[in-house]
């Protein structure tokens, strides 16, 4: 009987474990979703004031395909530092990688952009090519019209 009892409280805990690690999984990417929206907001809001460089229009190649565009010397995405995400009420944002953008314009015609960002989970890590080895990345894409 206390076989029993001993199995079943293990396969308990064993579950109980298992729903927070996918709580807490659903937790980091939303937080990751939630980055990447406000680097959207941001990009597309750059775009409509000018405020924001926008990359060329490539058919074959389009700039947020491409690595390069989103890391080392050559980036051309926005990285947003944290006054341009982070409320005053806030004292830190909880990620190591700050939420990037780019808009580009639309190979349909040029008052068309299309504007790509990229948000981390606080426990996002990658090797040094850029791969994600831990946490999440969620990447979010609109297309803007500018009359």
């Amino acid at each position: 009987m206390l076989v029993v009892i001993g199995l079943v409280s293990a396969s308990a805990m064993r579950q109980a474990a298992n729903a927070d690690l996918i709580s807490n999984n659903t937790r980091l990417e939303q937080l990751a979703k939630q980055f990447a929206e406000t680097a959207l907001r941001f990009c597309e809001e750059g775009v409509k004031n000018g405020t924001v460089q926008i990359q060329a229009a490539n058919q074959a190649a389009p700039a947020w395909k491409t690595f390069g565009n989103w890391e080392g010397a050559s980036r051309t995405a926005l990285n947003l530092g944290e006054a341009d995400f982070r409320s005053a009420a806030q004292t830190s944002t909880g990620t190591n990688r700050a939420p990037q953008c780019m808009a580009e314009f639309s190979p349909l015609n040029n008052n068309t952009f299309i504007v790509t960002a990229r948000g981390f989970s606080p426990d996002y890590q990658a090797d040094a090519n850029g791969k994600t080895q831990r946490g999440a990345v969620v990447w979010l894409q609109s297309t803007l019209a500018r009359s």
